[in-house]
């Protein structure tokens, strides 16, 4: 038995390879031509995890920016806001420095209330109706 194994196993290492047919030429068809075969994408769950926390990390990243510019913009605004605040508060300030002397109190009894006091320069005042 063991001599007939190896005998057909030397015959068939002996035995010339088949032939290749060489490709039929094929008649073209005047009908649609033929769809190209798809690449069928095999997807591994541990890719398609991997892929999705990348996926996430990227889009957290991306609104964490978002919102990081509105709160600097917000911030931005604020400061101009506070910047003018505190010049209009320096510029009444002042006002109210010079209202609390004599001379300023009296042009503010002229220019607010229209009356000029007893003690002061005479002006003149003028109704607007």
């Amino acid at each position: 038995m063991a001599k007939a194994a190896d005998a057909i196993g030397l015959a068939v290492l002996r035995a010339p390879a088949p032939l290749r047919k060489a490709p039929a030429e094929k008649e073209e068809r005047q009908s649609r031509p033929r769809r190209k075969a798809r690449r069928r994408v095999r997807l591994r769950f541990g890719r398609l995890m991997f892929a999705a926390a990348i996926a996430y990390l990227v889009g957290a990243g991306a609104i964490g920016e978002l919102q990081l510019l509105h709160v600097q913009a917000q911030e931005s605004q604020m400061l101009q806001k506070l910047h003018s605040v505190n010049g209009h508060a320096a510029q009444l300030k002042t006002e109210l420095r010079q209202l609390k002397t004599q001379t300023g109190e009296a042009q503010a009894v002229r220019q607010v209330l229209h009356y000029a006091p007893k003690s002061g320069t005479p002006v003149v005042i003028t109704v607007k109706n």
